[in-house]
């Protein structure tokens, strides 16, 4: 097998050395992902308008297939750029998954062209606002909210993130509120209702399961505190909702 591995590539080479086709070098290659990681925003739309004019291998029969071969290495690459530029990796890998969901809906080499840009652009967004965030607080109160962010499904105290970060808890405290605006209660509060309208926006989880899926002491616990800081019941924000933001998800899939 290694021997027809061995002669099948050194005819593909042949024949694209006979075409005049040569691969970007790893630094051009690597180039558009740092900007991306790098969250430069007009640098790296200047880069996305030199991508449509580039000449890719041949990775398939299909023009179609072609694109969605792109496609996936493409994002795949990206996706660990910014898990390394400090994206949380869960929104780094959700995101990925879900624009190689919304391609593998699509039938138009134009469009798949189209969500790349999208998808670069996006990502680039996010990593800009990480970078400004990184600019903003120490790294101690980032460390912080970065566990925050990958614990939402736990229950979270002051003592027990002072803990893990080896951290006076009333240090903590003081620190926290000082940068952030809110104490720490608060801001777990929050990105936890956050994570909370999410689900009842796009997902059919019972309140009962966000409930516990969030940490939170139970349905009426989580129904209570949705109330006093949103303004209606997690049913209610569904109803208002979940039609709205599937139709929303419909068009840009299709």
């Amino acid at each position: 097998m290694i021997k027809k591995m061995d002669a099948a590539l050194s005819d593909y080479l042949f024949k694209q050395r006979e075409e005049e086709f040569v691969h970007a070098t790893l630094s051009q290659e690597m180039s558009s992902f740092e900007l991306v990681k790098n969250g430069e925003i007009s640098a790296l739309k200047k880069a996305l308008v030199r991508h449509r004019k580039k000449t890719f291998p041949k990775l398939s029969e299909s023009p179609l297939q072609q694109q969605r071969y792109l496609f996936v290495s493409i994002i795949t690459t990206c996706c660990r750029f910014c898990i390394e530029g400090g994206m949380p990796s869960d929104e780094s890998y959700g995101l990925s998954d879900l624009y190689i969901r919304r391609m593998d809906a699509m039938n138009s080499v134009d469009d798949i062209k189209a969500l790349y840009e999208e998808m670069m652009l996006d990502y680039a967004e996010r990593m800009k606002g990480y970078h400004d965030l990184y600019k903003e607080y120490s790294p101690k109160i980032l460390q912080c909210m970065d566990y925050i962010e990958n614990h939402l499904h736990d229950r979270i105290t002051v003592q027990m993130l002072a803990d893990e970060h080896e951290m006076n808890a009333s240090w903590l405290s003081t620190v926290f509120a000082k940068e952030v605006g809110m104490s720490v209660s608060d801001y777990i509060r929050h990105k936890k209702l956050t994570a909370a309208k999410y689900l009842l926006s796009y997902n059919e989880y019972s309140c009962t399961d966000i409930a516990e899926y969030l940490g939170f002491a139970g349905e009426s616990h989580f129904s209570a505190l949705f109330k006093k800081y949103e303004g209606v019941t997690p049913k209610e924000y569904r109803r208002k909702t979940y039609n709205k933001s599937f139709t929303s998800m419909g068009k840009q899939i299709n």
